[in-house]
């Protein structure tokens, strides 16, 4: 285990050890709000960074930063490492830290009134999580390794003494927090849809934002999932997902490569979004 990992390993419930702790998209698909809508858990591993300094270079608060500051940063940077389904963090946790992924996956988790974890999103490498950490005394979600992650944390602390040191990065913060805001409001949108059509044509424009790929037959999200990942994130069966699955197929918005799906017709997508109801 990492010497940074002392004292950390040990499982707050049966089965779940603790550990501790945006997004870009394709070019020419355009952005259709926040960051974070719920997304099913992708199979298979992520690309990893291919350093420390790469990673932090990702984080939205850096982005005006040059390559020499970003340098600087790094020993502000604890590196932890996590196994597959490993806690980084629990709801209700002291969110001391925030970080930044340099592999493997991470999923968002938030309980539900009924005991019910549901997905909120799946955060890549480059992305970072517990962000709340900067602003908030508890974490409002849990955070659980797809697979074996590593990750660098920022302490609190850290964070004040950098924003010291470096105010410019306020304006990212403001930047940030007015893309969490638009999260939310997105993610309320898609909850409280009546269409189950409207739910999971979300799901796939912020899939194809976050995982896709441009083709000369579509867009092609580089990620693998079910149709139970996506009928659980949507609330609805797996069979009422199936069949809206195959109305989609059969009208030519999009299909299947090698267990993947290709967008066909990624307006479409869009155009059901914004009409709920």
């Amino acid at each position: 285990m990492n010497k940074n990992m002392e004292g950390i390993g040990k499982a707050k419930h049966p089965g779940h050890p603790v550990g501790i702790p945006m997004s870009g998209h394709p070019a020419g698909i355009p952005k259709t709000g926040g960051m974070g809508h719920p997304i099913a858990v992708p199979k298979g591993k992520a690309k990893p960074l291919a350093s420390k300094t790469e990673a932090i270079a990702r984080v939205p608060f850096f982005e005006r930063f040059s390559s020499s500051d970003i340098a600087k940063l790094e020993p502000y940077f604890q590196e932890f490492k996590f196994d597959r389904n490993q806690y980084l963090f629990w709801e209700g946790d002291a969110a001391d830290k925030m970080f930044v992924i340099k592999a493997g996956r991470v999923k968002i988790l938030k309980t539900s009134a009924s005991g019910k974890e549901m997905v909120l999103e799946v955060m890549v490498p480059g992305q970072i999580c517990g962000g709340n950490a900067l602003f908030a005394e508890t974490h409002r979600n849990s955070a659980q390794a797809v697979e074996g992650t590593v990750a660098y944390g920022l302490s609190h602390e850290s964070y004040d003494q950098l924003l010291i040191k470096y105010p410019q990065i306020a304006r990212g913060i403001i930047k940030y927090l007015g893309a969490k805001l638009m999260d939310a409001h997105d993610v309320i949108i898609s909850l409280v849809s009546s269409k189950v059509d409207s739910r999971i044509a979300s799901v796939i424009v912020r899939l194809c934002e976050n995982h896709g790929t441009h083709t000369k037959d579509g867009v092609l999200i580089n990620i693998r999932l079910t149709r139970r990942d996506i009928a659980d994130i949507v609330g609805s069966t797996v069979e009422t997902t199936i069949r809206t699955i195959s109305k989609f197929q059969k009208k030519g918005l999009l299909t299947t490569v090698s267990g993947r799906l290709l967008i066909k017709n990624f307006d479409a997508f869009v155009e059901m979004m914004k009409t709920p109801r």
